[in-house]
């Protein structure tokens, strides 16, 4: 495994030729061919309901197949050292979105395409990251941390043992460019700072901030640069086997910082160094909403933390799916213009999903 985080996209015979030539024990996928036929019923819905078999022996599909002969570039994952044949970008996005009609219009999935998220902190965030490049969403995407992954990582982040000691931008990128080649991901391997964010904030370069950085005083002044530049921020923290989500529409005017007015994180900040405890203090009570919101067995882990008992607090993998999954419906929401709530903390957890029951006559 290697640390290389782009696909190399070759559409020359040539440039096939070269790398066949100086990789050897190159692995070759043709997805094309497999491509072509979904595209088929895509683009010829008479056919639709047809057995496959007998709709691909048609002289349809022939002139079909044919017209699309050329369609195709390869794509090179050097992580793996496997050469791929695929269809070209637009036709990609189209097999790529296809499933997710009529719950996403095409109008809104193209919002959904351009809409541009930086993803700050690669714990929950690696899996808000694919999780949004599976829904489409993001073509253009920021990748922050200056982390390496370990093996104790592989409870909660989708990696495998073959890439301990890699960045975690780097693996998660490698999984995002393996679902959609053609996306556009942009690295920041030495982590983010109030700098680099307020350059690309102020380049246009992005939409939404999904906030998941451990460090108290950035999450802070994240926010405050989110505040000045009118850029929304969401933020999930896993809750034992929940999350809490927080939506925070700066973008509508919103001016506050999990629920306070942002004078008072302002002056925390110059209250000396943001101590374990400080921001201990302000996760349970400020994010979370209280002790009594808190899992028990989270609170017992924290303290074990602050004992110097446990290396670091309790997270599942489990959490970090739902935190995924809810953080991506947000993003989307905010992306085509839904809701006006400014200010949004939701605590989502298996334990409060309604049951009922099934009767049988």
């Amino acid at each position: 495994m290697t640390a290389e985080t782009r696909p190399v996209i070759l559409t020359g015979d040539s440039e096939v030729a070269k790398l066949r030539a100086s990789h050897s024990e190159l692995t070759e996928v043709d997805a094309f061919s497999r491509q072509i036929k979904e595209l088929f019923f895509i683009d010829n819905h008479a056919f639709i309901g047809t057995p496959k078999e007998e709709a691909y022996a048609t002289e349809d599909f022939k002139k079909y197949a044919s017209s699309k002969e050329g369609a195709f570039v390869y794509v090179y994952f050097p992580w793996n050292n496997t050469l791929v044949k695929t269809v070209d970008a637009g036709d990609y996005y189209q097999l790529k979105t296809n499933r997710n009609q009529d719950l996403i219009t095409a109008e809104e999935q193209k919002k959904l395409r351009d809409y541009k998220v930086a993803v700050l902190g690669m714990s929950v965030g690696s899996n808000v990251a694919f999780v949004l490049t599976q829904a489409g969403i993001s073509n253009d995407i920021i990748l922050a941390d200056f982390d390496e992954l370990d093996t104790t990582n592989l409870n909660r982040i989708l990696a495998g043992v073959h890439e301990v000691g890699l960045n975690k931008t780097v693996i998660a990128a490698h999984r995002i460019y393996e679902d959609n080649p053609f996306a556009n991901v942009t690295l920041l391997q030495g982590g983010v700072n109030e700098t680099n964010l307020e350059e690309l904030i102020k380049a246009g370069k992005i939409d939404c901030i999904l906030e998941e950085i451990d460090d108290m005083p950035f999450k802070i002044h994240a926010r405050l640069l989110a505040m000045k530049y009118k850029i929304p921020v969401v933020m999930v923290t896993d809750n034992g086997d929940g999350v809490v989500l927080h939506v925070e529409r700066y973008d509508l005017g919103h001016d506050k910082i999990w629920g306070k007015p942002h004078e008072y994180y302002e002056e925390k900040l110059a209250d000396g160094p943001m101590t374990k405890e400080k921001a201990g203090d302000v996760i349970i009570h400020d994010i979370v909403g209280g002790v009594h919101r808190v899992d028990p067995k989270m609170i017992a882990s924290v303290k074990r933390v602050l004992a110097k008992e446990l290396v670091s607090w309790s997270q599942l993998g489990s959490a970090a799916i739902l935190g995924a999954v809810v953080a991506t419906y947000a993003i989307k929401e905010i992306a085509l213009g839904k809701g006006t709530e400014k200010d949004i903390r939701a605590w989502i957890s298996p334990e409060s999903v309604e049951k009922g029951t099934h009767s049988h006559s």
